[in-house]
């Protein structure tokens, strides 16, 4: 995913999280990268606080592991990735099918 800051002002990108313990998310800026950050209830998700100025663009990935949840996680999934900001909240949605 992309996500560019279309404001005047500078927002600060917070935290970054997933919906789920097979989602691992990380955030690029430039060449610098913050993460893989999971999600919150299995474990601390460290404050990322970096500026995205405006006009300027980051790259979020989210990589899932289907083997994650053993052999009964397959099937249709939905999964999120969080990114909060002090402008507020992005969130990117993805869907799958996993298939033994």
């Amino acid at each position: 995913f992309s996500a560019t800051n279309n404001t005047s002002e500078t927002i600060v990108a917070k935290k970054l999280y997933t919906s789920c313990m097979c989602t691992k998310a990380t955030l690029t800026k430039n060449d610098k990268t913050f993460g893989p950050f999971g999600m919150p209830a299995h474990g601390f998700i460290p404050e990322i606080n970096e500026n995205i100025e405006p006009g300027q663009e980051v790259q979020i990935e989210a990589v899932f592991d289907p083997a994650a949840h053993g052999p009964a996680g397959v099937g249709p999934i939905e999964r999120k990735v969080v990114l909060e900001t002090s402008d507020g909240q992005l969130e990117f949605n993805f869907k799958a099918q996993v298939t033994p």
